[in-house]
């Protein structure tokens, strides 16, 4: 199972490519170099590799049929996705309709952020005001996830 992780600022090329890291193409055989970008709730890209795009698939399908909510899950992240298989220089290409939905741009930067078993594309600035402050339900759910007593640094000697 690929973990993406890291965060590494790309430009875009003027055709909407981004050249993916090699320290992310170099976890996986080069067989299995096919990817599904799609939107994210967030305003970003995401970029999935076979399994982790298998993963999504499977909980989509386990949502309550026909309920609004599922069929809205089922236009954001299906209605956009595509299939990408990178060049013979790691790049892929981002259609036009995520990147308008992302907020980025030919010739852009963007940031590629790994998030465990997904890799998100975002602009620079999305992601800056996505980030800017931590929120009281971010706070909670850290508690619950490390335990509330757990330091933030290592006690001193």
């Amino acid at each position: 199972m690929v973990t993406f992780f890291g965060s590494t600022e790309h430009g875009l090329d003027d055709k909407g490519r981004i050249s993916l890291p090699t320290r992310i193409l170099d976890q996986l055989a080069k067989a299995d170099w096919k990817f599904y970008l799609c939107a994210g709730l967030d305003r970003c890209v995401l970029l999935y590799d076979q399994s982790g795009w298998n993963e999504l698939l499977a909980k989509l399908a386990a949502g309550v049929p026909g309920g609004r909510a599922h069929r809205n899950l089922l236009r954001r992240f299906l209605g956009h996705a595509e299939e990408v298989v990178p060049d013979n220089t790691r790049r892929i290409r981002i259609p036009d309709p995520l990147l308008n939905y992302a907020g980025l741009a030919p010739s852009k930067a963007a940031v590629l952020l790994g998030t465990g078993r997904i890799l998100e594309i975002w602009s620079p600035e999305q992601l800056g005001s996505t980030l800017a402050e931590v929120s009281p339900e971010e706070e909670s759910l850290f508690a619950q996830l490390v335990g509330s007593t757990t330091p933030s640094t290592p006690p001193l000697a």
